[in-house]
């Protein structure tokens, strides 16, 4: 038995090499006609941070947005908690969280809410929001709230926060990421 898993876990990658396209690299056929196709280059794409008009602050260093982002720092300068509305997993703007602002990958951001929770350090898991729409209704309905969402999405009724004094189009803006669908 343990000599079979042994031969499947060492011809396993030979196998998926020669399905592969017989074991062809499909980078190098870039060169041959119909390379341009679905290629562009996909333009960076600007994402903001969007908190209730009711909120006191008006600006945040990426620091103060970090802390925010990760729960470490839970209420405003006002008292009132900080409620977390995180995009969809499978959207631009989370895979640009876990980038830039978590620096991990979803299932390590997971368990790290799940410990927190478990440590009691948090009272549950941050929201998740399914649109920049949802994301607005929320925010604009809880003076604690705090979203991201596209910089070209930004919902009514919330006010947008600049980051280290830096708005979506200024150099050095760190909320960028380049779509990946």
């Amino acid at each position: 038995m343990r000599l079979r898993i042994l031969a499947l876990l060492l011809l396993a990658p030979l196998a998926v090499a020669l399905a592969d396209d017989n074991g062809k690299d499909p980078k190098a056929e870039s060169g041959k006609e119909g390379s341009d196709k679905g290629e562009e280059k996909k333009k960076p794409v600007s994402f903001v941070v969007i908190v209730n008009e009711k909120n006191p602050v008006k600006k945040l260093s990426f620091a103060e947005l970090r802390s925010y982002l990760r729960m470490r720092r839970q209420f405003w300068p006002n008292r009132k908690r900080c409620a977390l509305y995180l995009p969809k997993r499978d959207s631009d703007a989370y895979a640009m969280l876990l980038k830039e602002v978590y620096k991990t990958s979803d299932k390590k951001l997971q368990k790290y809410w799940v410990r927190l929770l478990f440590a009691g350090d948090i009272p549950a898991k941050p929201s998740v929001v399914t649109s920049p729409k949802a994301a607005g209704s929320q925010v604009s309905k809880n003076e604690g709230a705090l979203s991201i969402v596209p910089a070209s999405e930004v919902p009514k009724d919330v006010r947008v926060l600049p980051i280290d004094g830096k708005k979506p189009g200024d150099a050095g803006y760190p909320l960028v990421a380049i779509p990946k669908g």
